[in-house]
């Protein structure tokens, strides 16, 4: 008995083992490792960015029993084009899961775009630790799902319209046809059972499967491991439950559901040995198929796993892939689409990829706040292609929205006639017995669109209207504006202000001038050509073409029509050029294209619109007057302190001129340049140049000297305003007013090289041609040489300042005083060339007059006196410029006293002259006494206080005394920078000045980062070739050549050398001096290099 025991026990112990040992091996899902990787529920398959419509589609794939998304729809992947044996090691491991892979890239795009794909993920899992569920409560479970993750979300109404379409495999099939029954007691609620519109049966089970059987008995097998029978109990074949679920669902199919039902035709193996094998159909014919009206049965040459799995696009798949996509085609089928658009993009139409992308990122910026959704306004000069690029938006966005209307914003006849056809494509009757009031609003085509749209649902489509030219909102446009939270809107506008036009926030693009590889390529495309196949000659050719036009889209495309349209194609871009130079008003006023192209506008006529606008609605402003008299300056930009300048300096020019009112600026100019005391009352101008502004017509110009800038061909269009009035010759009057002003604002002069750009011509034969008298010209020489000379353009105020000279002596005589004053300021000229020889007798000629009329001791005397000595000092003649400053001093001293400006000017003079003897002790006894007096009577900061102090500097300088000289220059650049600024001449002089002192004491590490930044101001300030910029670049690169940096000194003297060439001449002392310095510096890197 106690063996029999044993035995039983042992028996007990290894079956127990066994079991382990057989058992082991099967996954539970309640460890994560062995869990599907996939959530619970519905998951998405593949990822839908496209916005949810409510005509879309959501496909929801069901696995089978005791399986997995991760694994159902999963399958090693397959290569047909390459043989199985010579694949790698490595991709024979590979998987691809057809649903999300192969399945979205083969959808069509129009089906793709609205078909979101789920899968759905449920436990059905019944070998070990099994839920203990059953069919009915699986089908409710997705019945909930797919009600609260699809019909009860933040966009309920859009999904509860959208079709769907379930695929079930095998035992999920079984899943769907139960979630639907019970979903057919809620019909109405969610709409899921109406809108479920096909189903995809994959080897369903509806009767039962063979399989049932054994997998019952492994079930009962593992109920030690906690297994579920009863799920394999329920699909036995034609068991009670299953027959009841087919009856119940066959009698509930909706009419319009199609049902497509996938058999196997090949055999399952179940065991094999040797060449024999066990084989059985999983799911028989039928079992898997039924009959009905839409029901369609087809059998596939695969076993029960090959109808779920693929590992390339072979039969089967594409056999189910693409009876998926006819169904999804066939939901899809569109309704009528609503585009009324009356306009297309031009034929040679060429896309502007950054505008075409902006307004594509911008239209997707949701306002939710708003009354429209989106909206951008895009605005922009006239002629720059709002329009067409609108138009392409809208092209580009057909399937997208439904419906797209056009709204012709010009004035309220093309507002109302425009809504009047989008009510026609929209179907929509208009009430022809209501009373139409005046307003806009109340007509009825206008009401039944804004109703329309205002009225459309999340489960309707999205719509977009664009308002284009609104360029006139004064009318009542914003009253008519559509509203509705499923709508976009965009306008075109050339007023910046239309944002207003909508309530809220929006969106802009600014539209201006095309980039020269845009340009290019739409006038190539008027000549068959495209940039990369385009002959260089044609490309060259086209390049001028568009630099003339300013790169402006209307102006290129009626030139390239134009050109495009040349008998003598080989010629025709040259004889255009040609013409253009010759007949550039002709060609910009062409109408020879009218009615053949969708606007009639030339660029002529493209700003006509908004300049009467302006002219009618502003004219106490006179926006106009503006535009046409910016137009006239030469500069690229009208600086505002230009203005300022000519509004301070206006009478001081009519009375230099002496000029009547009927001959200086007209009221309507003058307003703009109103002077309050000694400021500028720039309220007018202000007002009338934000207009112009606002209209695109000019566009603000920033930097430290702000203005307005405005393209080429709306300069050519203001000059053609009262074209016959005496433009030029207010434009003159403007800057000779602002010339005048800069010479007097001689703590201001930074402005000066900016001005210089705008001086017009003032030949004797232009002045002529405006019919400037004689003694006017006097003025306008002498005004204009004054800037040139400060300004260190010394050749050109010389050409003037000469024919300054020649008109006095004519009429005035040479020993009139103001013949004498323009002598003496040639003869100043001339030495700042250097040119000794002609100014020294042109100063002694000046002098000898004075003293015979004047007297020796008269201020004039004493003052050319004074400028007669600085030539010699200049000359090297110490002797005689000491005696001739001697005289000044004593006479001043004598007539005006010790401490008068005039007498320390000639004292300091007189002390440079002791310093270039190697006079020390008396140069710095009178610079020393010179910069005492000045500090007491004009303080410390005073500039020719510091001018003083700079001079006594040198002289310690000189005599090797840096230990003095060094504080002294720091101080005198410390007080310029606090009173005059880093960049004023003053400053950077004495910045220079204490430079030269840190190379002097061999500290080239603290004189280079001075000079570098001399330079850089100077440079910016004064221009590159300016005579003081030179001097520090000349001065820097003596620094570098005492750091032994010999190349790079040599580099940079041989740059100022070039620049003193040109600005100079190859005879000024200084172009000789660095000429003759850099000549050495090659001659020793030469002997060096042996």
């Amino acid at each position: 008995m106690e063996q029999a025991v044993i035995y039983l026990c042992v028996l007990f112990v290894s079956a127990a083992i066994l079991y382990d040992q057989l058992t082991k091996r099967i996954p539970t899902r309640l460890r994560a490792d062995q869990a599907p990787t996939s959530g619970y529920g519905l998951i998405t398959a593949a990822a839908h960015d496209a916005p949810v419509r409510a005509t879309g589609i959501d496909i929801i794939f069901v696995h089978g029993l005791g399986s997995n998304p991760d694994t159902t729809w999963q399958a090693r992947r397959v290569d047909p084009l390459q043989d199985e044996a010579a694949r790698p090691q490595s991709t024979k491991d590979q998987y691809v899961n057809w649903v999300s892979e192969f399945l979205p890239s083969d959808l069509p795009p129009t089906v793709c775009k609205d078909t979101r794909i789920f899968f759905y993920n449920y436990d059905s899992y019944w070998k070990r630790d099994a839920l203990h569920t059953g069919l009915s409560e699986l089908g409710g479970k997705l019945f909930e799902q797919v009600k609260t993750k699809l019909r009860q979300t933040e966009e309920v109404r859009r999904e509860q319209s959208r079709s769907l379409i379930f695929v079930g495999y095998s035992y999920g099939g079984l899943v769907i046809k139960e979630a639907l029954v019970q979903a057919h007691q809620y019909q109405g609620l969610d709409g899921i059972r109406e809108h479920t519109k096909a189903i995809l049966f994959l080897g369903t089970p509806h009767r039962g499967s063979s399989f049932t059987g054994l997998g019952r008995l492994a079930a009962l097998a593992l109920r030690p491991l906690g297994s579920n029978p009863s799920l394999l109990t329920e699909v036995e074949y034609d068991s009670e439950s299953l027959l009841k679920l087919d009856r119940t669902f066959q009698s509930t199919l909706p009419v319009d559901l199609r049902v497509v039902n996938f058999y196997e035709q090949r055999q399952t193996r179940i065991l094999s040995f040797w060449f024999l094998s066990w084989k059985e159909f999983c799911v028989k014919k039928q079992s898997a198929i039924f009959g009905g009206a839409n029901v369609t049965n087809i059998g596939l040459g695969v076993d029960h796993s090959g109808l779920n799995k693929f590992g390339s696009k072979d039969a089967s798949y594409e056999t189910i892939s693409s009876k998926l996509m006819e169904i999804c085609q066939l939901l899809l089928q569109p309704s009528k689409h609503h585009y009324a658009v009356p306009l297309e993009t031009v034929r040679t139409y060429t896309l502007r990829h950054k505008l075409s992308s902006q307004l594509k990122e911008k239209m997707k910026v949701d306002y939710k706040s708003t009354s429209v959704r989106h909206t951008v306004v895009i605005h922009g000069l006239g002629g720059t292609g709002k329009s067409q690029l609108a138009l392409r938006f809208a092209e580009d966005h057909k399937d997208r929205y439904d419906p797209i209307l056009w709204i012709d914003a010009t004035n309220a006849d093309t507002t109302r006639s425009s809504f009047e056809r989008c009510a026609t494509e929209l179907g929509l009757a208009t009430d022809v017995t209501t009373t139409i009031g005046s307003a806009l609003i109340d007509w009825p085509a206008v009401q039944v669109v804004l109703r329309w749209l205002r009225a459309r649902k999340e489960t309707d489509e999205e719509w977009l209207v664009i308002v284009d030219n609104a360029d006139d909102v004064s009318w009542g446009l914003k009253s008519v504006m559509p509203k509705g939270r499923r709508g976009s809107i965009v306008v075109t506008s050339r007023d910046t202000y239309s944002t207003l036009l909508v309530d809220g926030d929006c969106q802009q693009v600014e539209v201006s001038i095309m980039s020269e590889q845009e340009a290019n390529a739409l006038l190539l495309r008027h000549l068959k050509w495209d940039v990369e196949s385009a002959p260089d000659k044609i490309r060259h050719g086209c390049d001028t073409v568009v630099r003339r036009l300013g790169h402006l889209a209307l102006a290129i495309d009626l030139a390239g029509a134009y050109i495009g349209n040349d008998v003598n194609q080989k010629g025709a871009l040259a004889h255009y050029i040609a013409d253009y130079d010759k007949h550039q008003d002709e060609l910009l006023r062409s109408e020879g294209f009218r009615g053949l192209r969708p606007t009639d506008r030339t660029v002529w006529t493209v700003w006509d619109t908004t300049l009467d606008k302006l002219e009618k609605e502003h004219a106490h402003l006179q926006p106009t007057v503006l535009l046409a008299f910016l137009a006239r300056f030469k500069g690229s930009i009208v600086q505002n302190e230009m203005f300022r300048l000519a509004a301070l300096g206006m009478d001081a020019v009519k009375d230099g001129l002496g000029v009547e009112d009927e001959q200086g600026l007209p009221d309507d100019i003058r307003q703009f340049l109103q002077a309050d005391g000694a400021d500028w009352d720039d309220f007018i101008y202000r007002q009338s140049r934000d207009l112009l502004v606002r209209y695109s017509l000019v566009q603000h110009a920033g930097g430290e000297w702000p203005g307005v800038t405005m393209h080429s061909l709306v300069q050519w269009r203001a000059m053609q305003f009262r074209k016959a009035e005496g433009w030029q010759w207010w434009c003159m009057l403007g800057v000779l007013a602002a010339c005048t002003q800069v010479t007097e604002e001689s703590h201001r002069p930074q402005f000066r090289r900016h001005l210089m750009v705008h001086v017009p011509d003032v030949s004797a034969a232009s002045l002529d041609g405006l019919d400037v008298p004689e003694k006017m010209m006097d003025f306008v020489w002498r005004t204009v040489s004054r800037v040139y000379s400060d300004e260190g353009r010394w050749s050109e105020a010389e050409e003037l300042e000469v024919q300054v000279v020649k008109i006095r002596k004519e009429k005035l005589g040479e020993d009139h005083p103001d013949t004498l004053t323009s002598m003496a300021n040639l003869a100043v000229t001339y030495s700042q060339q250097g040119r000794q020889d002609k100014a020294e007798p042109l100063k002694k000629r000046v002098i000898e007059i004075r003293k015979e009329k004047l007297g020796e001791d008269h201020p004039s005397t004493l003052t050319s006196m004074a400028n007669l000595a600085e030539t010699y000092r200049n000359q090297g003649r110490w002797e005689k410029a000491e005696e001739l400053s001697l005289q000044v001093v004593e006479i001043r001293k004598e007539k005006l006293g010790e401490d008068h400006p005039s007498t320390l000017t000639s004292m300091a003079n007189l002390a440079e002259t002791y310093r270039n003897q190697g006079r020390w002790e008396e140069a710095e006894e009178l610079s020393l006494q010179v910069m005492e007096i000045r500090k007491e009577k004009l303080g410390e900061d005073h500039p020719d206080t510091l001018t003083s102090m700079a001079n006594l500097a040198v002289t310690y300088s000189q005599q090797g005394r840096q230990d003095k000289a060094e504080p002294l220059k720091k101080r005198v650049m410390e007080i310029s920078k606090e009173k005059l600024g880093e960049d004023h001449p003053s400053t950077l002089t004495s910045m220079a000045n204490l430079a030269v002192t840190y190379s002097q004491q061999g500290r080239e590490d603290k004189a280079e980062p001075l000079l570098k930044r001399v330079i850089e101001i100077s440079k910016e300030k004064l221009g590159e070739d300016h005579p003081s910029t030179l001097t520090s670049m000349a001065n820097l690169a003596f620094t570098w050549k005492a750091q032994d940096r010999e190349g790079d000194a040599i580099e940079l003297m041989e740059e100022c050398v070039s620049l003193q060439t040109y600005r100079l001449g190859a005879n000024h002392p200084d172009t000789l001096s660095s000429a003759t310095v850099l000549y050495k510096w090659r001659g020793d890197l030469h002997d060096n290099n042996g």
